[in-house]
């Protein structure tokens, strides 16, 4: 990639290439539901209150990370969850790490205390993708869904800020 990278929060015009992204890297292999969105109102609906930031060269948007509270209780307010994505074009180029590392120091400076995720048991890459990028199981859902005739483990991950 000659064009460095740039993140930013979402905007407007991000949103068909975001849909694009969503739409191709969701698999029974990745996750226990698969997205398809048709359109931006759609997807929109579907983000709900999430905060999205985007890893963007002048030309498309390469990947995103949202995150948001696991619930609303007062108690999960140092708590994001995230999920993240990469265009399948650009995996591999150390965007994902990017969009990591970015979350990581929002949240240190926002006083977010701990960055969770689930990851599905099958998705070996993204399993030794987070592992690499310091964040620790914690716990094992197994046999959590049944998906295309097989049973699938389920992961939840964290990482912590280190804010008290």
């Amino acid at each position: 990639m000659t064009q460095s990278i740039v993140i930013r929060p979402i905007t407007e015009a991000d949103f068909p290439m975001l849909i694009e992204i969503e739409n191709r890297i969701w698999t029974t292999k990745n996750s226990p539901v698969v997205h398809h969105y048709a359109s931006v109102e759609e997807y929109k609906e579907k983000i709900g209150n999430q905060r999205i930031f985007v890893a963007t060269t002048a030309q498309r948007v390469h990947g995103f990370i949202s995150v948001h509270h696991p619930t609303p209780l007062l108690a999960h307010q140092r708590q994001w969850m995230l999920g993240i994505g990469v265009h399948p074009d650009s995996q591999s180029l150390g965007i994902g790490k990017k969009l990591l590392d970015f979350l990581k120091e929002t949240a240190k400076n926002e006083g977010i205390h701990k960055l969770s995720l689930r990851v599905m048991g099958s998705n070996t890459k993204a399993i030794q993708f987070y592992r690499k990028n310091g964040f620790v199981q914690e716990a094992l859902f197994k046999d959590e869904f049944y998906i295309d005739d097989h049973y699938c483990d389920d992961y939840q991950f964290a990482f912590f800020t280190n804010n008290a």
